[in-house]
């Protein structure tokens, strides 16, 4: 399966191409205050389309991620393993970013980052 997203200008894109068996909204304190939708995959299965004088990255806490962000709009697109793990690399794109159409088919799991590092149910 492939899904494309785009910032709000246009100026950044993605393609995923892998299937995910769901999406994820997490409460830590960046996900929550970007508002965003993350899917997975190993990184060789994502490309993020962009020149580098158009994007923004932020890292923050421990450093390990590093989030990429349209410096027009101020869309936040992904995010990277700084360090990426060598057993199971991934990276992370906002799936809000595609079109209504792929997101309703994809099912939504609650991810308390914030506290306990465990999925639950609202």
């Amino acid at each position: 399966m492939t899904i494309s997203g785009t910032c709000h200008c246009g100026g950044v894109e993605y393609e995923f191409n892998d299937t995910p068996d769901f999406a994820i909204r997490c409460n830590c304190s960046i996900c929550r205050r970007l508002g965003t939708l993350w899917i997975y995959a190993d990184p060789k299965n994502v490309i993020v389309k962009g020149k580098p004088s158009e994007m923004t990255r932020y890292m923050h806490g421990d450093k390990d991620l590093s989030f990429q962000t349209c410096k027009t709009c101020g869309t936040t697109v992904s995010w990277e393993q700084v360090n990426p793990s060598e057993t199971k690399p991934r990276m992370a794109v906002n799936l809000n970013l595609a079109d209504l159409d792929v997101i309703k088919d994809i099912p939504v799991r609650l991810f308390d980052g914030a506290d306990t590092w465990e999925f639950y149910e609202a």
